[in-house]
């Protein structure tokens, strides 16, 4: 394991003390590690594989690769393989976080919901929603412009019609589909 603990300080290009620090062990008690005189115990293997997201089993044997891939690069793997957009992938790594049994819930649920469709005999495939459509900065202003013009015309049209009532009274229906008001 000595040799592995050097390899895995000379990778992450970090000194004895810098190692030290980031895993709470003093410089020499690292290089007591790193030249056989001891063995970290199994806190300290644990601390070194959570802190540097190593392979226990490789830092142990030697067998495998040293770094365990993150996971967020598995997930931008998956997401690029099958499409999935941005919703998507946050919804599967938010299944992947859940407590196995959660996830376990989760599944017998979707089933649950499957069998229900069955049941019914709905030949028709679950649905699947596309994702909502979120307006962009423009999108939201040239609605809120739209509105607001909206509001403004029926304002004018109003003023416009009771001005058009007021100055001919017995001019009939109006173009507005109202009928002069009569003073």
């Amino acid at each position: 394991m000595n040799e592995r603990l050097k390899k895995l300080r000379k990778a992450l290009d970090l000194t004895q003390q810098e190692f030290g620090d980031r895993i709470g062990i003093k410089r020499n008690t690292l290089a007591n590690y790193e030249i056989g005189r001891n063995e970290p115990i199994d806190a300290v293997i644990n601390l070194i594989c959570r802190e540097f997201n190593v392979s226990e089993t490789w830092l142990r044997t030697g067998e495998g690769e040293m770094f365990i891939p993150s996971p967020n690069g598995v997930l931008d793997e998956l997401a690029q393989k099958y499409g999935l957009s941005t919703r998507g992938k946050v919804i599967v790594e938010k299944f992947l976080d859940l407590k196995p049994e959660v996830q376990e819930a989760v599944a017998a649920y979707i089933e649950e919901v499957a069998a229900a469709f069955s049941d019914a005999g709905t030949s028709a495939p679950v649905p699947v929603f596309a994702p909502a459509h979120i307006p962009t900065i423009e999108e939201e202003a040239r609605a809120e412009a739209n509105q607001q013009a909206q509001l403004i015309y029926q304002q004018i049209l109003s003023e416009k019609q009771a001005a058009a009532g007021i100055l001919s009274e017995s001019s009939g229906p109006l173009a507005g589909g109202g009928t002069a008001k009569q003073a």
